[in-house]
């Protein structure tokens, strides 16, 4: 009864390797780009975290079902400011489903004296890259 007393209460260690993002940060490029770039960015960093392979498959689901949508409503609505309120709204939904699974593991990373990476460079990637991608397929799928 008294060994449980001094067993370590994080049990959850990320994988080696390159440290993680701050799941937090990730809603920035979320908003700006998309379900997909939330998607995305969660993906890269729940391998960062050592997340398992359903984990990572939940994530990027969320974030193709934020994408389907984000073309529910272009194809629906006829102005451009609906269409970019739906691609910010549906990321960052898809961005509450990465913290959702984010969250625990980042914190276990922390408190063993883990730093996170920074996510300025990815950051600005994904919300200028998946941003262009997604304005694209609209055009393509939709218009």
């Amino acid at each position: 009864m008294q060994d449980e007393l001094f067993s370590p209460t994080v049990q959850e260690r990320p994988a080696t390797g390159k440290p993680p993002w701050r799941p937090e940060s990730i809603l920035v490029p979320a908003v700006f780009g998309g379900p997909l770039a939330a998607a995305a960015l969660g993906v890269l960093n729940g391998g960062r975290l050592g997340l398992p392979g359903r984990r990572l498959a939940a994530i990027g689901a969320a974030g193709l079902v934020g994408f389907g949508v984000r073309l529910a409503v272009s194809a629906a609505v006829d102005g451009n400011s609906a269409v970019r309120l739906a691609g910010m709204v549906t990321g960052a939904l898809v961005w509450l489903a990465v913290l959702s699974f984010q969250r625990a593991p980042f914190r276990a990373y922390t408190y063993g004296g883990g730093e996170p990476a920074s996510l300025v460079g990815p950051g600005f990637a994904a919300a200028i890259g998946f941003g262009v991608l997604e304005g694209i397929l609209i055009l393509v799928l939709v218009r």
